[in-house]
Formats: structure tokens, sequence, C-alpha cells
């Protein structure tokens, strides 16, 4: 099975109250029942996230998050077509 390579991972920042990183946590992370029932959500970089207050600003960004999510170009985002 190939992946389509127009589906990007859609991430969301998430700063660890344990370490104080923004880590990207994919957004079906947080969705998922079993993440939820935790409250502890693994980011792109495999770091458990024990999120800190969500009103708190953004810790310093994760260095293998960085290295680990996809370059913003751009690519991947879908536009709709003209009826």
């Amino acid at each position: 099975m190939t992946a389509d390579p127009s589906s990007a991972v859609v991430t969301v920042a998430v700063t660890c109250r344990l370490d104080s990183r923004s880590h990207a946590v994919p957004d079906t992370e947080l969705t998922r029942t079993a993440a939820a029932d935790t409250g502890r959500y693994r980011a792109i970089c495999g770091h458990v996230v024990s999120p800190a207050s969500l009103v708190a600003p953004d810790g310093k960004p994760c260095d293998a998050c960085s290295v680990a999510a996809p370059a913003p170009d751009g690519k991947g985002r879908r536009r709709r077509r003209p009826a």
C-alpha cells in the first residue's frame, strides 16, 4: 500500500508541562480515545506529552519535532475546483 503524497500530517503545537517544550502532536492523536483517557499524547518526535495549560504561551519548540515535521512549502493544500 502506498501513501498518498498529497495527504499531509496536520499537527497542533502542544507544550509539555514536564519539559516545557512545544511539541508537534498529530491532530489524529488528539482525538484518540486511549490518549484522551490518559491525557497524554505522542508527538511526532516520539515524546509523550503531558499538556501544560492551553492558555499558557507555547514553550520553546522541540528540536526533534522541528526535524521530523514536513517543510511548510504549501504542498498538500487542496483547492476548491470551480463549479
